[in-house]
Parts: structure tokens; sequence; C-alpha cells
């Protein structure tokens, strides 16, 4: 009876891939734990390759089609992983079929990925919309133009980069992200501070710390890499 359960369990499929939730500098071939926060509470830890290891959780093998809770589970680990270190972020969904396969994407980003280390080491996004509240006049575009180079001029003396994004709103006066060192967020809210003290008449939305998403190419382990802004 024993040995038939022992035959049965051998052809039973290996469906176990790797997530990949982001990747880190880290230089040692011992593997790192992150605890039970992956998929189905799986173990997050390290993978080595090279100078860089990935962040995985073993899971099986699917489409990662997007999923609000899943979102939620991959963006709850890189911030965790990001409190001790820096890290290249990745798209969510990138799901490999082994350890090979991750292996092989690992080897053809190397190099994209190492371009990508001096942008992120030491530093976080953050996130600033200003609005014009729906009681207030609209502003002309002069007017919206000089307090947006203001925002701008303002925030980037305390940041290292930043990023437009898009105006999805006709109220909406500024959307854009800011890379800002870890050590400098303080001085980046302070400014922030300053700047609703002086427009109080707007509204002020402040996000983050994320990781660098809109200043690296996050579908580096992917078959469409787009390369480095």
């Amino acid at each position: 009876m024993v040995r038939r359960i022992l035959k049965a369990e051998k052809t039973v499929p290996e469906t176990l891939g790797k997530y990949v939730y982001c990747v880190i500098p880290f230089p040692t071939k011992e593997r790192k734990s992150f605890g039970n926060l992956g998929f189905g509470t799986s173990d997050v830890y390290t993978m080595d390759y090279r100078d860089l290891s990935p962040v995985v959780s073993d899971v099986t093998y699917r489409d990662y089609a997007v999923d609000e809770q899943e979102v939620e589970v991959h963006r709850n680990v890189v911030e965790q992983v990001m409190r001790e270190h820096s890290i290249i972020p990745v798209a969510y969904g990138m799901a490999f079929k082994s350890k090979k396969l991750l292996q092989i994407a690992m080897s053809a980003g190397y190099q994209a990925m190492q371009k990508a280390l001096p942008i992120v080491d030491g530093k976080v996004e953050l996130g600033i919309k200003v609005f014009l509240p729906k009681d207030i006049e609209p502003m002309g575009s002069a007017q919206r133009e000089e307090c947006s180079a203001d925002f701008l001029h303002s925030l980037l003396a305390v940041s290292s980069d930043n990023k437009k994004l898009k105006l999805f709103s006709d109220r909406l006066i500024l959307n854009s992200t800011f890379l800002v060192e870890k050590s400098g967020m303080d001085e980046f809210s302070l400014q922030v501070g300053r700047l609703k003290e002086k427009y109080q008449e707007l509204m002020v939305q402040y996000s983050g710390p994320w990781p660098a998403y809109n200043f690296v190419d996050i579908h580096i382990l992917g078959g469409k890499r787009r390369g480095f802004r």
C-alpha cells in the first residue's frame, strides 16, 4: 500500500512556479525570508543571481490577470521589502514556470537592471496632485502654468528627478511624481507644507513613499522591455 502511494505521488505534475515582486541588490547567496506575505500566505524570499536578488514566492503558474486583492498583495510585499532595501520594482504579474526560466529573464535584463540601480538606490517615489476645488473659479491658463511651475521648482530643489503625469481633470493643475532620497523625505514634506500654506485655496494630495515605478522600466523581466527613461 505504501509503495502504491509513493508511486502515485511521483506522478503528480510540478505546477509551482516563481512569482517575482521586485529585485534588490543583495550580493549574498544566503536565502533571506521576508515572511509569509505572498499569494496564499506563501513565503517571500530572495533568490541568488550574481549581485542581485529577485524577491519571489513559490506559486501555481498561471496568468495573473489584474485582481484588486492580488495587486494589493503584490504592493504590500514590495512595501515591506523597501523598508530594508533599495528595490528595482517590476510589474504586477511577473510569474515564471520555473527557476531556470526566471534566471534566463534575469540574464536578459541584467545590464538594464545595473543601469537602474543608481536611479533607485536609497530613493523613493513621492506623488503630488494639485486640484482646484469645485467652489473656486477656474484659473486662467497663465495662472495655472505659474502655479504649476512654482510647485515644480520648489519640489525639484529637494528631489533628484520628477516626471509629469497625465492631467485627467480640468481642475487638476499639477500631477507629478518625484524621486527623493530617503534621507530627504522630511525636507520634501516640509516643502510640501510650505506650498500648502502659500496656496491655501487649492487642494494638495501628497502620496507615498512608493517604489520608483515611474522612473524605471517595470517590465524589465517581461518580453516587452521598453528601456529606461
